[in-house]
C-alpha cells in the first residue's frame, strides 16, 4: 500500500497559515497546483505549496484535498518564492496575496459550462491587423537608453528619466523589440498606473508588434477577459502584457523585461485588501529573475532619485524632445488671490477666449471630482465632515448628494445645518462638476467635454470621450488626471 502524501495549502483567508491536508491515493498533486479544499464549513479555492511524507494533525481532524483545479499546468517555483516573499514583506497571510493574483474564474467550481468557457479562453480575440508606420528614428539620447539597457547582464534596475515628450514609450519599445528577439519564447510585461492609460499605450505597442502577442490585464476586465489574458501569458501564448498594477502578479512562461510607466505615480500603491507597492514588487521580481527592469518617469520618485544617486539604481536621462525643434510650453503662475466669482481668474478667461477664438482646444485640469470639496455653513462652521473616516464629504450637485472619496460613504444633502438649523449651506472651493458648468455659462457656444470617474463609468464611454477629443468635436476639455 502506498505511504499517504500530504499537501500544504494557502487559502485566501486572513491570518492563516499554510494547512496540511491529506492528499487521497488516487490523485496527482504537484506543487503550484490549484486544488479545491475544505476550510470551515465551505469549500474554497487553495494553492499547494508543499508535499510531504508526515504532518503532525491528527488522523481524525485530518481533512483531504477535494479535487484538483486542473485548467492549467502548475505555478511556477519562481511565482511560488516571489509572492511568500510579498506576503511576509507586508505582513499578510500568504494566501492573502498569492490567490487574488490568479483570475476569480480558475478558482469557481468546475462544470459542463466551465470546460466550455475554457475552449473559449484559450483562443485569443481576432483583432484586424493594421499598417505599422514607420518607427521614428531615435535621437542619440534614446538610442544611448536603449543600447544601455539591451547591452546589460543579469539584473539592473533602470531609472530613465525623461523630460515630459522625450520619447519615453518610444524607447520602451525599442528595448522590448531587442530583448524579445533574443528568445523565442521570452515576454515582458509593461507597467502602467492608470487604467485609462492602458488602451492608449496599448495602441502605441501593437503599432511595433502583431495583436497576438499582445494581452492587458486590469481590474475592470470583464473576468472572462482577464482570465484570458492571464491564462496567455502563463502558457506563453503571448508574449508582452500591458496593464495595471495587479498585472506585477501574472505568472509569466518566460518573463525577460520589466517596465514600470510613470513609476512615481501613487496608483501603483494598493489602498484596499492586502495593501503592496506594484513598483517595488516589480524591483524584486526583476531581481529574482535576474532581468533588467526600466523605471521611466518625467518626475522620479525621491526613494528611486536617492537609489540613483547612490549608485543602486542606474540613471538614464533623456533632456532633449524627440521631435526636432520642439520647444517647451511657456509657463504663467496666477496668483489664486486673484480669483473672480467665477471660479477662473480674468487672466485665465482672456487666454481661454483667445483660443477658442483661434479655433483651439483647452484642457482646463482639476484633480478634484465633484461639484465643491464640502458644503459649509457660514453661521455656525458646520462642516461636512465624513462620519467614519478623516476626510471630508464632496457634495455632488448632479445626484444631490455628499460623497467619501476615501471610504465610498454617501448621504443625501441636508436641507438645514445638522449643527445650528441654518438653512444657508452653501459649496466651498471648485470641483470639475462646477468648473463645467461655469464654462458652459461664460462660453455657451463652445462643446464643453467633463472627464473624470464620475462621468464615465465604462470603457466604451471612455473610449468615445477620447475619440471625440481626438476627432477636435471638444473645444474645452475639463477633467482630472484621468
Amino acid at each position: 500500500m502506498a505511504a499517504d502524501q500530504y499537501a500544504q495549502v494557502i487559502v485566501d483567508v486572513a491570518g492563516l497559515p499554510p494547512l496540511d491536508y491529506l492528499v487521497p491515493q488516487e490523485m496527482l498533486v504537484a506543487v503550484g497546483d490549484l486544488v479545491l479544499v475544505p476550510v470551515g464549513r465551505r469549500k474554497t479555492a487553495g494553492l499547494v505549496v508543499g508535499l510531504k511524507p508526515w504532518t503532525d494533525i491528527e488522523r481524525r481532524k485530518l481533512r483531504a484535498v477535494g479535487c484538483v483545479l486542473n485548467d492549467f499546468s502548475p505555478l511556477p517555483a519562481e511565482w511560488l518564492s516571489w509572492t511568500h516573499f510579498a506576503a511576509e514583506y507586508y505582513c499578510r497571510a500568504w494566501g492573502e496575496v498569492a490567490l487574488p493574483g490568479i483570475p476569480a474564474f480558475f478558482r469557481e467550481k468546475r462544470g459542463i459550462r466551465h470546460q466550455q468557457s475554457m475552449q473559449r479562453l484559450r483562443s485569443l480575440p481576432a483583432l484586424p491587423e493594421k499598417e505599422c508606420p514607420p518607427e521614428p528614428s531615435l535621437n542619440a539620447e534614446q538610442l544611448r537608453a536603449v543600447q544601455s539597457v539591451t547591452g546589460s547582464k543579469g539584473f539592473v534596475p533602470w531609472l530613465l528619466y525623461g523630460v515630459t515628450g522625450s520619447g519615453k514609450t518610444e524607447v520602451y519599445l525599442q528595448i522590448m523589440k531587442k530583448i524579445l528577439s533574443q528568445t523565442g519564447g521570452a515576454q515582458a510585461l509593461l507597467l502602467v498606473p492608470e487604467i485609462n492609460l492602458t488602451p492608449q499605450l496599448v495602441s502605441r505597442v501593437r503599432s511595433h508588434f502583431p495583436h497576438d502577442q499582445i494581452v492587458t490585464l486590469n481590474s475592470e476586465l470583464a473576468p472572462g477577459e482577464r482570465a484570458r489574458s492571464w491564462l496567455a501569458i502563463h502558457e506563453g501564448r503571448a508574449r508582452i502584457l500591458v496593464g495595471t498594477r495587479l498585472a506585477v502578479f501574472a505568472s509569466f512562461h518566460d518573463l525577460r523585461l520589466i517596465v514600470v510607466d510613470e513609476e512615481h505615480d501613487l496608483s501603483y500603491k494598493a489602498s484596499d485588501g492586502a495593501r503592496f507597492s506594484a513598483r517595488d514588487l516589480a524591483v524584486k521580481r526583476a531581481q529574482d529573475l535576474q532581468i533588467p527592469i526600466v523605471l521611466g518617469s518625467a518626475t522620479p520618485s525621491l526613494e528611486s532619485w536617492e537609489l540613483a544617486k547612490k549608485g543602486k539604481y542606474k540613471l538614464l536621462e533623456l533632456k532633449q524632445r524627440a521631435v526636432p525643434k520642439a520647444s517647451f510650453p511657456d509657463l504663467h503662475l496666477i496668483e489664486l488671490n486673484k480669483k473672480t466669482s467665477e471660479g477662473l481668474t480674468e487672466e485665465v478667461q482672456s487666454e481661454i477666449s483667445q483660443a477658442l477664438l483661434r479655433k483651439e482646444q483647452v484642457l482646463v485640469f482639476l484633480n478634484r471630482r465633484g461639484y465643491s470639496p464640502s458644503l459649509c455653513c457660514p453661521s455656525c462652521g458646520w462642516i461636512s465632515a465624513c462620519p467614519h473616516c478623516s476626510a471630508y464629504m464632496v457634495f455632488h450637485k448632479d445626484i444631490h448628494r455628499l460623497v467619501c472619496h476615501h471610504c465610498g460613504y454617501s448621504r443625501p444633502v441636508p436641507e438645514r445645518c445638522p449643527s445650528c438649523g441654518a438653512a444657508d449651506i452653501i459649496p466651498v472651493g471648485s470641483g470639475t462638476q462646477r468648473i463645467e458648468e461655469v464654462l458652459s455659462k461664460l462660453w455657451p457656444q463652445a462643446r464643453v467635454l467633463r472627464i473624470d470617474r464620475d462621468s464615465l463609468k465604462t470603457k466604451r464611454e471612455t473610449d468615445k470621450a477620447f475619440h471625440e477629443v481626438h476627432a477636435g468635436r471638444v473645444d474645452i476639455l475639463v477633467g482630472t488626471q484621468m
